[in-house]
């Protein structure tokens, strides 16, 4: 099953039986596409894409979400299915994230997930760089982050407005800051200049394709906390806030340099991208609809790309490791499992 992505502007959504009918503005017939319900796992809709009630009655029926952005990737929220029958694995939740030791724990290793990826990443692109020596000492940096981030304690004072977590979050904007400091001698050639991680809005490309990306990715596991039961507005590192889904935050950050970087350096460094691909508006970029789907496309590949799992060993999809990720925090809080491991590739 996929993520089916409705980019066409002004498109209508009808049920036709077992399946969605996507038709385009104006009803031109030759245009239409049928999708089998059987094959969507979630739905993205981008834009000013209009769907039918009875389409929505079904979608919640067979509880796959519907993710609202905006037409550059914006995200919007999402219309989910009810909570599910297991509340048990919700209280679990609420309890660890209530519990600032064991909450620390796992904000500890969200943070060494993230940061161990990035080290991997940038090591794997070290070879034959003229940068390589910037990008050992960048690589070097973030395995001294590690080194200190493995002997942090938990805080005992958490009252501050951090909430104790002060310490982990300048260790991970440490290592973050070195990792974005020579992404740009990740790139190849002059096309792309990447003057430092701009988020709201995006200034250049390359943060435009980062952040599309990571919005992307978040919403994925957002789809996945929800399947498994639990709350993704309740998290360890990030902190709630109204309407934010603190949780998958969390669990995504070990999934972004090796999802979402590793296919933007891809496309930039293999042309498959160009500057004539972006717009500006008012000093924002963003990716017109042509080479946005052709991303969408690369994105849902890199997904759906089988790895060796480290924990389980055998071999899966990216995107079932992010499900399997939730599940183990899910395991985690309800005292199955000692520690939550993070995601790691080498």
């Amino acid at each position: 099953m996929a993520t089916l992505y409705l980019t066409e502007q002004y498109s209508l959504v009808k049920l036709e039986g077992e399946a969605l009918r996507v038709a385009p503005s104006g009803g031109k017939a030759g245009q239409v596409v049928r999708v089998p319900l059987n094959k969507v796992e979630q739905i993205m809709v981008l834009g000013e894409v209009t769907l039918t009630t009875p389409v929505l009655h079904a979608l919640l029926e067979r509880r796959i979400p519907v993710h609202y952005l905006t037409a550059y990737g914006r995200s919007r929220g999402s219309l989910v299915a009810d909570w599910g029958k297991n509340s048990g694995v919700r209280l679990a939740q609420y309890a660890i994230c209530c519990d600032s030791e064991r909450s620390f724990a796992v904000a500890k290793q969200c943070v060494a997930g993230k940061l161990g990826n990035m080290r991997t990443l940038i090591l794997r692109y070290a070879r034959g760089r003229e940068a390589a020596q910037e990008l050992e000492e960048a690589a070097q940096t973030i395995r001294r982050c590690l080194r200190e981030l493995d002997r942090l304690a938990a805080p005992n004072d958490t009252s501050d407005r951090m909430h104790g977590l002060g310490p982990l979050l300048g260790l991970e904007g440490s290592g973050s800051a070195a990792y974005y400091g020579i992404f740009n001698h990740l790139l190849k050639g002059d096309n792309w200049h990447f003057p430092g991680r701009v988020k709201r809005p995006p200034t250049d490309p390359v943060n435009a394709l980062l952040s599309f990306g990571y919005t992307l990715l978040t919403n994925q596991v957002v789809s996945l906390v929800h399947a498994v039961g639990l709350d993704p507005g309740l998290g360890v590192m990030h902190q709630a806030g109204f309407g934010k889904p603190a949780l998958a935050l969390d669990l995504v950050e070990c999934f972004r340099p090796i999802i979402v970087d590793s296919v933007v350096i891809t496309m930039l460094n293999t042309g498959q991208l160009s500057s004539s691909d972006f717009s500006n508006e008012l000093g924002a970029y963003r990716l017109k609809d042509n080479p946005r789907r052709t991303f969408l496309e690369k994105f849902e590949g890199r997904l759906n790309e089988m790895v060796q799992h480290p924990i389980f060993n055998y071999r899966v999809s990216y995107r079932r490791c992010i499900e399997l990720q939730v599940r183990i925090f899910a395991k985690h809080s309800q005292g199955e499992i000692a520690n939550y491991v993070p995601f790691t590739v080498r």
